[in-house]
């Protein structure tokens, strides 16, 4: 399978062009099938010209639902049929559009992960971490509860794109590499998640069930920080959310703990710092866990739509098995 990207439409200090280095380890330039990775295959149809007489036309879609807020072409249903077949971090998305095309053309996958570069994790130095940026009331609220411990506060972001006074006032640590980012979680007892997206006020409710607490400005997205949090083996603390697609993925309770309230989460920090040991199984059936997720892994199933290689399941909407 030939691998092709374009990351116009991404950030430059993402996962997603790290992710990209490991996945191009397994191009076959002179193959006739194509998977390409970059919101940019979805909107330019310049670039997609030269692969219109390939046999297999796939995309890795990891932005999933974000493209159906705009105001514009918001469905993409001409867009995305362009491509055999696109491989989606959104069972809503594939549910939705598998709907509208009458068979199934998007899969399910999880976000693919790629850096195992820590091999050593430890001592701890800090009780608890937070990554990504701040927004919203959920973020600023967890956050006044992480500044009571020893905290870190990780973002990759330059801090042009910066929007909340804590991201200039409290974080720790920006712009780190991937590995260095990772060695600071591993130094982490335990490291806070959040996989839904809070949307700007410019964005357009839509028709599916990714949509259905819009009203409140936040959708399901599972982030890929699930997998850089429990293969640094720190311990993950999951704000619980209408959709928990993290269980498709990790057992609660058994890989990781939920929090459903700002006080609970204080709770929660309290016992990691008194009784870390009682978690240590909990991290690693997390840590083990991980790898099934790693980019290898994924892209199996991508080349080769084998069922046999899934080993998530989707416990919110009703699809059929892959096939």
């Amino acid at each position: 399978m030939k691998i092709v990207s374009n990351f116009n439409g991404d950030a430059e200090w993402g996962v997603v062009p790290y992710m990209h280095k490991t996945l191009l380890t397994f191009d076959d330039s002179n193959s006739s099938e194509v998977l390409m990775n970059g919101v940019e295959w979805i909107y330019n149809d310049e670039i997609k010209k030269p692969y219109q007489g390939y046999k297999r036309k796939s995309l890795l879609a990891l932005w999933s639902p974000c493209e159906f807020t705009g105001k514009e072409d918001y469905y993409h249903f001409e867009h995305y049929a362009f491509f055999d077949d696109v491989f989606c971090v959104c069972p809503f998305t594939c549910e939705f559009m598998n709907q509208y095309f009458g068979y199934e053309k998007f899969y399910y996958i999880p976000y693919p992960f790629s850096n195992y570069s820590v091999k050593e994790f430890g001592p701890y130095d800090a009780d608890c971490s937070w990554m990504g940026s701040v927004s919203g009331q959920d973020h600023i609220s967890a956050l006044e509860t992480l500044f009571k411990f020893n905290y870190k506060f990780i973002t990759s972001q330059k801090n042009t794109w910066m929007r909340h006074p804590y991201e200039f006032e409290k974080c720790t640590h920006v712009g780190l590499s991937p590995h260095d980012k990772l060695v600071e979680l591993s130094k982490c007892k335990s490291s806070l998640s959040f996989n839904m997206i809070y949307m700007s006020p410019a964005s357009r409710k839509n028709k599916f069930r990714a949509f259905e607490h819009f009203d409140q400005g936040f959708m399901p997205q599972l982030k890929v920080r699930t997998h850089e949090i429990t293969s640094s083996k720190s311990l993950m603390i999951v704000k619980k959310d209408p959709w928990n697609l993290i269980e498709d993925f990790y057992d609660p309770y058994k890989e990781f703990v939920y929090f459903e309230n700002h006080k609970e989460l204080e709770d929660i920090l309290n016992d990691v710092i008194k009784n870390f040991d009682k978690y240590q199984k909990v991290v690693e059936k997390a840590y083990t866990k991980s790898k099934l997720y790693k980019v290898e892994e994924i892209f199996k199933y991508i080349k080769t739509k084998d069922s046999s290689l899934v080993s998530w399941g989707n416990k919110n909407t009703k699809r059929k098995e892959h096939v």
